[in-house]
């Protein structure tokens, strides 16, 4: 896998990791949702990280060739 592919992966474990923090926080007691909260911020937030990173990772496009004028 490419550079940008793995950093894709991580991405959507990421996501995933969120989701799957969001809907463990539904079924436990009021004291576990607030610290299963805090820890879905954080995910969210490197989730973000890794986004941004993956958008300077990827090869910027070419200028285009400059216009003839006729």
């Amino acid at each position: 896998m490419t550079p940008t592919e793995n950093l894709s992966s991580a991405f959507e474990c990421l996501w995933e990791a969120k989701v799957y923090l969001l809907r463990t926080a539904e079924g436990v007691d009021a004291r576990t949702q607030e610290e299963l909260r805090s820890i879905t911020a954080d995910v969210a937030a490197v989730r973000d990280r890794v986004e941004k990173a993956l958008i300077e990772l990827q090869e910027p496009t070419p200028p285009a060739p400059p216009s003839r004028s006729e």
